[in-house]
Parts: structure tokens; C-alpha cells; sequence
């Protein structure tokens, strides 16, 4: 079997600051499970001073970390890593490829060296159609020519699900361009520990401040959902609440604000439901935890999270209070030997180890081809 160098760029996640956790989240276990793949000869690691500490050498000792202070500095020096920084760190790591795991290739200056990106979406163009005024008109256009500049240089795309797959090659065809090399390779999860535990009579709600997340509309349907049954359970929600959306002052609900992985794991795996909303995702992470946690997920029936649970769980239709009425009775009143038989289901579909494979063969038949 060939050897694969590659050199992975993480030096501007930061989670304290990140918008999106599932992007940090996945470019941290796509990099361990990289790590422990017998292609994976060595990796070149370009971290920051926030997870210098996060990846301690492999089994094989094939980690190697080069750390930035600058990245995550400032805007500016963000914007100088994208653009111009990372291409000379990747070169300075002779690897065979520079891989860019939040997926945005630079649109001043040309890849020096074979370049795969991981594309989660393309969440900028539903902005623009939905939400125009959601994003200053530079940062939007910022990232729409960085994502630009990943459809005309990287050698390989690797998408979280067909859907996005498609948003990729629709984006392209839009450009004229020629087909992307696309891969769909997945997000991985791993076994969590047993969720035999006692579980509370509590509903975890993830909130976000950004509008594709409705949040006004899961505290609205939450509101009447209460106020209809009368259940008090606690509900924990986690998240920012937007600017001008009233959040009720229920003596049952709770807001909590973005908590570590392990903070947030133990209150999901203590409920009995996780409700997630969103009008987009790529992939859509939350539903797949919390039924890993085992914890009865209800969320919304877009096209990414309809794709990843295939008939896990209770998909709701946004703006429809009785579907989501519907789907929270469901989920009430579902045994556990069906979630345990769901979370089996969603390990098998979603392996670290079935996405790593698929990562590295992609890479290895590029420089093979």
C-alpha cells in the first residue's frame, strides 16, 4: 500500500470563537482518525496556541504539530492566513497534500501543491437567496470567492453527504466550470459511552443567533407545545437567542451558553428528547449525538438531516406546529429498545474508519492517476 503525507491545516479553529462547532468538531475527528489509518505515513499538523495540546503524537508517532499565533489573532490576520499564509506553511511541510479541512481555498493566489478541501455547504448562496441582509455585504462576498476559488483549484472536493455533493456541483455549473472531483465521505462518529443512566425528565432545545437555525420558531413551538400539554419538564436551551427575539421567562427553562463537548454530551445524554431546528445544513450533527447518547432526537425535515438519520428518528416540517406536535408525542411515548436499535444503525452508516478510508483512497488514486 502507498504512503500518504499530508499536511493538515486546523491553525485558524479555534472553539472559544468558532461560528460553527460541527466545523471544528469534525476537522478535530477527521484528523484522528487520519491519524490512525495505515495509508497515513505522515501528518503536518499546523495547529494554534488554543489545541497545540489537543493531539498528542499517534499510535505510529506520525503527528507531527507546527503551531501559528497568528490566524486566530484578528480578522486581518485571519484573512492573511487564508490567502496567502497557509499555501507557504503547506509548501514548507513537503507533504503530498495540503488538506483544508473548513473547505475555503484562497482566491489571490493559486495552490502550490496538490490541495483537497472538506466542503460542509454552501450555506453563503442560501444566505444571499434568504437572508441578504443577514451578513455584511464584505464578508459575504468573502467567502463566496474563497468558496469560488475551491471549485476552480482544489484537486479533490470531500463533501459530508450527497446533498452537499450536489450543492457543490450545482455551484460549479453555475460558474462554468468543469466538473469538481467530488468524494462523499461522511462524518464519523465513535461509541459513546453507555447511556444506560438515569435519565431526567428534561428536553434539550439547541438555539443559535443565526436565522437559519429558528430559533424564534422553536421557542414559539416550544411556547405552544408546553401551554398545550402541560408538561413541565425542564427544558435546557443551549445556544445564543437572536437579537429581538423574546425568550420566555418559564420557570422550567433554562439557557445555557456554548458548553465544552463534555458539558454538553452529559446534559444531552441526561434528557429524554433533543430538539434541533434549522431551515439548512450540510450535514446536521445534533440528531446523529443525541441517539448516540441515547436520547430520542426531533428535528427538522430538511434535505441534509432527512439524508443523514434515513429513517432515524422523528422529522418535523418547519413552520407546521402540528407536525411538530406530532413528533414530539412520538417521541415520548418511543421504547428504548428502538433507539438502541437506531444507534446501532446510525454507527454502522457513520464510522470514522469507513470516513477515513474513503479520505485516503481518494488522495492515494489522485497522485496514482
Amino acid at each position: 500500500m502507498n504512503k500518504l503525507s499530508i499536511c493538515y491545516s486546523i491553525a485558524d479553529q479555534d472553539f472559544e470563537r468558532t461560528k460553527s462547532v460541527g466545523i471544528f468538531n469534525l476537522s478535530m475527528g477527521l484528523l484522528r482518525s487520519l491519524s490512525t489509518h495505515p495509508a497515513m505515513e505522515r501528518i503536518h499538523v499546523l495547529t494554534n496556541p488554543s489545541q497545540k495540546k489537543l493531539f498528542p503524537s499517534g499510535p505510529h508517532g506520525i503527528i507531527e504539530q507546527h503551531c501559528f499565533s497568528g490566524p486566530t489573532r484578528s480578522r486581518w490576520k485571519r484573512v492573511l492566513w487564508d490567502q496567502w499564509g497557509v499555501y507557504s506553511a503547506g509548501r514548507k511541510g513537503r507533504c503530498d497534500w495540503l488538506f483544508l479541512p473548513k473547505g475555503f481555498l484562497s482566491f489571490v493566489r493559486k495552490p502550490p501543491m496538490r490541495t483537497a478541501a472538506y466542503v460542509h455547504d454552501a450555506i453563503h448562496r442560501h444566505y444571499a437567496q434568504h437572508y441578504p441582509d443577514a451578513v455584511s455585504g464584505k464578508e459575504s462576498g468573502y467567502f463566496e470567492k474563497c468558496f469560488n476559488a475551491t471549485l476552480r483549484h482544489a484537486d479533490v472536493i470531500f463533501t459530508n453527504s450527497e446533498f452537499t455533493a450536489g450543492e457543490v456541483q450545482r455551484m460549479a455549473a453555475v460558474l462554468e466550470l468543469p466538473d469538481p472531483r467530488v468524494i462523499t465521505c461522511g462524518i464519523g462518529f465513535s461509541q459513546s459511552e453507555s447511556h444506560v443512566v438515569f435519565k431526567e425528565d428534561r428536553i434539550v432545545v439547541l438555539a443559535g443567533r443565526y436565522p437559519h437555525k429558528k430559533t424564534a420558531m422553536a421557542i414559539e413551538f416550544m411556547n405552544r407545545w408546553q401551554s398545550e400539554t402541560g408538561n413541565k419538564w425542564g427544558v435546557d436551551w443551549i445556544g445564543s437567542i437572536p437579537e429581538g427575539v423574546s425568550f420566555p421567562e418559564h420557570p422550567n427553562w433554562f439557557l445555557h451558553a456554548r458548553l465544552p463537548d463534555d458539558d454538553f454530551h452529559a446534559m444531552i445524554r441526561r434528557a429524554r428528547v433533543l430538539v434541533f431546528t434549522s431551515d439548512y445544513e450540510g450535514f446536521g450533527m445534533p440528531p446523529v449525538e443525541a441517539t448516540l447518547l441515547g436520547t430520542m432526537p426531533v428535528f427538522s425535515a430538511i434535505p441534509a438531516t432527512l439524508e443523514v438519520m434515513d429513517d432515524v428518528g422523528f422529522p418535523f416540517e418547519n413552520d407546521n406546529f402540528e407536525s411538530f406536535r406530532m413528533a414530539m408525542q412520538a417521541a415520548l411515548f418511543t421504547d428504548q429498545p428502538l433507539l438502541d436499535q437506531w444507534a446501532s444503525e446510525l454507527l454502522q452508516r457513520h464510522s470514522w474508519d469507513r470516513v477515513a478510508q474513503r479520505v485516503t483512497s481518494a488522495l492515494i488514486d489522485h497522485i496514482e492517476s
